[in-house]
């Protein structure tokens, strides 16, 4: 039984959900927490194992993806500054708590026209069959849990995690591109190939640390019936974006279902 199945069973056994034992388990020290939930885990062997666990996964996570090139950068630029102008993240580790906003986006059951668009004028592209879905989850500076206002940019040293509902068993791939095309494996953070998942709301392990480039990115959640590999791709979405002449494509050339989630990265 993998971790996903776990805690399905777990929320259907009476268990606290997923969500609750995320808050639980990133929520900085002072946050108000569920007095029940933090009750329960007390007196279970299980959860306090599954909040242990997601603890462990968010300090892999740290240690493997730090964005060690921005970070260079930043220190690098910082050490050219004045120190009482330097940024609080610019002495240390790059802070990452679990998150804060959510950015839904809903596969409908038909494909969406080119020319419709969200609420913050960003088209979002869908393909395939309905009930696929793809949360972003944003955690900035190690602030406590916000709603991700509609429309506003995302920032450099943002730490994305993703959320997925799934109508079947199948495999995910999450990748981004930027406007220039530059391809970037989101999901697995390590390997090079799909993972598989059952039906049902997964929280996936591990994430990303956004970098500085600034201007429209792309998010693609790729879900298929077998394993992709990370090569296939990458190849399949450049030749997307040079047919299209941007990011704004909707056949990804490659099979099973996709959904995209289009934003714009600022600066601090």
């Amino acid at each position: 039984m993998n971790d996903f199945e776990s805690l399905r069973d777990s929320r259907e056994a009476g268990h606290p959900a997923a969500r609750a034992l995320e808050t639980l388990a990133f929520a900085p020290e002072g946050t108000p927490r569920a007095a029940e939930v933090e009750e329960h885990v007390r007196a279970c062997a299980s959860c306090q194992a599954r909040v242990a666990a997601l603890r462990e996964e968010r300090a892999r996570f740290l240690q493997a993806r730090p964005a060690r090139a921005f970070a260079a950068r930043i220190e690098e630029k910082a050490r050219r500054v004045p120190w009482w102008r330097r940024p609080v993240w610019a002495f240390g580790a790059l802070p990452a708590a679990v998150a804060v906003a959510l950015v839904l986006l809903v596969v409908l059951p038909r494909a969406v026209p080119r020319e419709e668009e969200t609420g913050d004028g960003l088209p979002v592209r869908l393909k395939g069959a309905p009930a696929v879905r793809l949360e972003v989850l944003v955690s900035r500076e190690g602030q406590p849990a916000v709603p991700f206002r509609e429309g506003e940019p995302l920032l450099p040293v943002d730490a994305l995690r993703f959320r997925v509902t799934l109508p079947e068993r199948g495999f995910v791939f999450i990748a981004n591109q930027d406007g220039a095309g530059r391809f970037t494996r989101y999901f697995p953070a390590s390997g090079s190939r799909g993972v598989p998942l059952e039906p049902g709301e997964h929280l996936l392990p591990g994430g990303v640390v956004l970098d500085d480039w600034r201007g429209e990115e792309r998010i693609t959640l790729l879900f298929s019936p077998g394993p992709l590999e990370e090569r296939d791709v990458e190849a399949a979405l450049r030749r997307a974006f040079e047919r299209a002449g941007g990011l704004h494509f909707e056949d990804t050339g490659l099979p099973g279902q996709s959904v995209a989630h289009f934003h714009r990265k600022g600066t601090r």
